[in-house]
């Protein structure tokens, strides 16, 4: 399992310009597990003792409100990290992991990477990277919500969920994942009804249609074009 975990790690972006022997130390300090569908890898307030590095599968970022509805956050894929936040401050985790497909992950424990770290603070700098993405995504998601509607929302996150999930068919380009309308409605900062009368309006427009549960592109120009209005 070694020999494997270290060829992942390597393979992944987020470690991918470590030295070997960085690399190597990691490996040496790691575990692998592998989660099923549904499963939860930690939850929200939970304390959090360990860094997730996603090699397969994908993983699904949840907050919850006091009334207990439920926030979809993000959608990891392979190459993402989770539990990043709680190395440098100590504290529990603000969000629930979980997963979507079923999924691999390699797990280092934060006392084990602290001591990696004071000898090779390359790995540290990869980590910084991987909460920059994060916070980008974050301060996009914010911009979206205070100057675009519901309807350049919706193109906001096709657009990105074709950058980070499209597969190539036949008719264009399938977002290679099944969400419900409400979770969609939870990442674009909508309602449910809303959600389903956009799908539905798109779908009439020719821009998309449904395969199996998932959204296909058909006219990426005229998506474009309805994102371009707001930029």
């Amino acid at each position: 399992m070694m020999e494997e975990t270290r060829r992942c790690l390597r393979e992944l972006v987020v470690f991918s310009k470590l030295e070997w022997d960085e690399v190597k130390l990691i490996c040496e300090r790691a575990s692998e597990k592998r989660y099923y569908k549904g499963e939860v890898i930690f939850f929200e307030d939970n304390n959090a003792e360990n860094l997730y590095i996603l090699v397969e599968g994908r993983v699904k970022l949840t907050m919850l409100s006091p009334a207990g509805k439920e926030k979809v956050i993000n959608i990891l894929q392979e190459g993402d990290i989770l539990g990043e936040m709680s190395l440098f401050d100590q504290d529990t985790h603000t969000i629930t992991a979980e997963v979507v497909d079923e999924a691999r992950l390699v797990i280092l424990s934060f006392e084990d990477l602290k001591n990696i770290i004071s000898k090779k603070p390359g790995v540290a700098v990869k980590i910084i990277e991987a909460m920059a993405k994060k916070t980008r995504l974050l301060t996009s998601q914010i911009r979206e919500l205070v100057f675009q509607d519901a309807e350049g929302r919706m193109a906001s996150l096709l657009t990105r969920f074709v950058e980070d999930f499209g597969v190539d068919v036949k008719s264009g380009k399938m977002i290679d994942l099944v969400l419900t309308h409400q979770e969609i409605a939870n990442l674009m900062g909508s309602s449910r009804v809303t959600v389903t009368k956009l799908i539905n309006q798109f779908i009439d427009e020719g821009i998309i249609k449904i395969y199996k549960r998932k959204i296909v592109i058909t006219a990426q120009e005229k998506l474009e074009e309805k994102l371009g209005k707001f930029i």
